[in-house]
């Protein structure tokens, strides 16, 4: 053999056997440096969706159902059920304390210090709001009932779901509130803005916005989407809005909601961080 082509021959075994080396490694330059967990990993979004109390104006209702909420099959789930009642006057505000709140045959807990009430006077007459957070960690997958169960009738109510999965088992963190009590320019848009500060890389916020009127409320920060929208039409005509907004880097972060109808006195928000599986 010709010294060339046995040099040929040894260049070409060691090649092989370099890329045989690689391959068993199961080692890549771009896997050294990543650092972001895998799209797969992070918190993902399951399902929405939203219903209001069907009563006939005066009527009321005890009980409010959004029925069949469907739950995926993904691992570590979590739901968060926003809901809404309002009521006027001062002897009808017993009737919106919530009595209990369930997913089929499972019971949801309230977030602690979630619950938001206040009141304002339209036309010499007083009228009260009410919204609060509950959370389910690791719903049953499938089609379920999500039941509210006030503590006496009320006249206007909305409840509305967020469903997750590859979240943190645990009670979401980090509560936030806010409520706008009176619009002060008439010739502006109505808006509520809610700023949190979340503590987990990776971690979502779920918020909810009440508001005492038929409303259109939309998202206006960057990459906060608006998952569902409830409407009562029968009672007293409230609203309830939902959204998430995924967090990649714990910081900072503004939560705007804007009205897009000018007649509006009453705005209540609650958001919350849920926190990444680990």
């Amino acid at each position: 053999m010709k010294s060339k082509e046995y040099i040929g021959v040894i260049l070409a075994a060691v090649w092989l056997m370099w890329l045989g080396a690689c391959v068993s490694s199961n080692e890549t330059v771009a896997e050294k440096g990543a650092k972001d967990a895998p799209a797969a990993d992070r918190i993902q979004f399951d399902y929405a969706d939203a219903a209001s109390l069907l009563v006939a104006s005066p009527g009321q209702k005890q009980i409010m159902t959004l029925k069949e909420f469907r739950v995926g099959t993904g691992r570590n789930r979590m739901l968060i059920v926003g809901v809404h009642a309002e009521e006027k006057d001062q002897e009808n505000v017993g009737d919106m304390v919530i009595s209990g709140v369930t997913l089929g045959d499972r019971q949801l807990t309230l977030i602690s210090d979630s619950e938001v009430q206040f009141s304002s006077m339209w036309q010499g007459d007083e009228y009260f709001l009410k919204v609060a957070l509950y959370y389910l960690i690791n719903p049953p997958s499938g089609a379920h009932d999500i039941t509210v169960t006030f503590a006496g009738p009320v006249t206007s109510g909305n409840v509305g779901a967020i469903s997750l999965y590859n979240a943190r088992q645990a009670a979401p963190v980090n509560l936030v509130t806010n409520k706008q009590t009176k619009q002060t320019d008439q010739s502006k848009k109505s808006e509520i803005i809610t700023k949190i500060i979340t503590k987990n890389d990776g971690a979502w916020v779920v918020d909810i916005v009440a508001c005492v009127k038929k409303s259109l409320l939309e998202t206006k920060t960057k990459d906060h989407l608006r998952r569902f929208s409830a409407l009562e039409k029968s009672g007293s005509s409230s609203s309830l809005a939902g959204g998430t907004l995924s967090v990649l880097t714990a910081g900072e972060v503004t939560l705007h909601w804007v009205q897009l109808r000018l007649t509006i006195n009453r705005l209540a928000h609650v958001a919350v961080e849920v926190a990444p599986y680990k």
